[in-house]
């Protein structure tokens, strides 16, 4: 278990890591790029190649504070190589732990939807999708075929306005830019980012005119469907680098109209008093 700069999470739990590209969002992936470059240590001998990770699998109920958690952020649980007798193995070990909320996402929702045919998801799971470009929504119509408590997107990173998005079902919306070392590239920043090199005497990095309307069209959808919205960062080189205000405000919304749906402590209240 680890801690994490990611900011809708508490803690990041990798009983599997390593993965394959499936689509438009996965072009540059951060895991793929901070697995390689330690390929061949003890964190990842086999750099982003898929590995089995069982020595993970009791960490869960070693994490006695009520937690959000971030399940395989360096792979997806529902890789072709990835066993169901493994993911068994995965989803005791949630269900041994249930008073932590754990954030399962996958690009993968068709083999999702396969295994939770003859299983159910346990309450303490929130079951996400990774939505970046149209072409990927119908993963929200699979997603929608599971029962789950909570299902959620991440619209991470965003990549062209989603017209057409149906968020009925959906109880939290993730949306965020791209980032990384290699949008300080301009053709791949011009293609992809959702950010532009400030003015000189202010920010180097500011949220692009002609691309915050995905983040309102996203927000607005989210809030016209009921659901929860975070926008988790405008992206460029670093996440940070274009800053989180949305409309001059943060949007940390999370599921809380769902009855259950959050950890039995609220983690982020407990670290103001830890």
């Amino acid at each position: 278990m680890n801690k994490t700069e990611i900011n809708w999470t508490d803690l990041t739990w990798n009983p599997a890591s390593g993965c394959t590209k499936v689509s438009q969002e996965c072009k540059y992936c951060y895991a793929e790029t901070l697995a390689e470059n330690k390929r061949g240590t003890k964190a990842f001998p086999n750099g982003f190649d898929m590995t089995i990770r069982p020595h993970k699998l009791a960490e869960p109920g070693r994490t006695r504070r009520p937690s959000l958690i971030f399940t395989n952020s360096m792979s997806d649980l529902f890789h072709d190589e990835i066993s169901d007798a493994y993911r068994d193995r995965c989803f005791a070990a949630i269900r041994d732990a249930p008073r932590h909320r754990y954030q399962v996402l996958t690009k993968r929702p068709e083999t999702a939807e396969r295994y939770f045919s003859t299983r159910s998801v346990p309450d303490c799971v929130w079951l996400g999708v990774t939505v970046g470009v149209r072409e990927s929504l119908g993963r929200i119509d699979i997603l929608r075929r599971i029962n789950a408590r909570v299902r959620f997107l991440s619209c991470e990173p965003l990549l062209e306005q989603l017209d057409g998005i149906d968020l009925s079902g959906i109880a939290w919306v993730i949306g965020g830019g791209e980032s990384g070392s290699h949008l300080s590239r301009p053709d791949i920043c011009q293609k992809r980012a959702m950010v532009e090199r400030g003015p000189k005497g202010g920010p180097r990095w500011v949220p692009r005119a002609d691309r915050i309307g995905w983040a309102r069209h996203l927000r607005n959808a989210t809030k016209a469907a009921g659901a929860a919205f975070w926008w988790k960062q405008f992206g460029g080189p670093t996440p940070k680098s274009g800053g989180r205000l949305l409309d001059g405000r943060e949007w940390n919304e999370m599921p809380e109209h769902i009855s259950g749906a959050m950890p039995e402590a609220d983690p982020r209240a407990l670290r103001l008093i830890a």
